[in-house]
């Protein structure tokens, strides 16, 4: 199974266009690991919401994966069949819950609930969120 970073790298070598939403900064060891993939750095659009939660992949508008893991080897069930986390998720072509979906995600994106946020001090993108949104 090829790394999760090569995949967004290799379908952003095609062209595809992948904005990512989290919470925080990654860990070191997954910054040593993304700063291998230099077009992730620069092709892919990222925002940084502190109180993001919720994990997604939608494609195309026509499919969705929602989850609960985070993406780590125990959340992606990796570590082993001991010590692997009890996660639930759905994958979906429901057009009503890929809309759900999507406007959760383009909520954040567009920093819809960034002017009442009580953690703005702890979101590094908050004022770029809020300039792009007023052009």
């Amino acid at each position: 199974m090829a790394p999760f970073l090569e995949v967004l790298s290799d379908l952003i070598a095609k062209s595809v266009e992948i904005g990512l939403l989290h919470a925080k900064e990654p860990c070191k060891a997954f910054r040593e690991d993304f700063d291998r993939y230099p077009n992730l750095i620069s092709r892919m659009e990222r925002i940084l919401c502190p109180r993001v939660h919720f994990k997604a992949a939608i494609v195309d508008g026509s499919f969705v994966y929602t989850d609960s893991a985070n993406l780590t080897r125990a959340g992606m069930g990796m570590k082993s069949q001991m010590r692997r986390n009890f996660e639930g998720g759905i994958v979906t072509d429901s057009r009503e819950i890929i809309e759900k979906v999507m406007e959760q995600f383009d909520s954040v994106w567009r920093g819809c609930h960034c002017r009442g946020c009580q953690r703005k001090k702890f979101c590094a993108d908050y004022k770029d969120i809020l300039l792009n949104r007023e052009k």
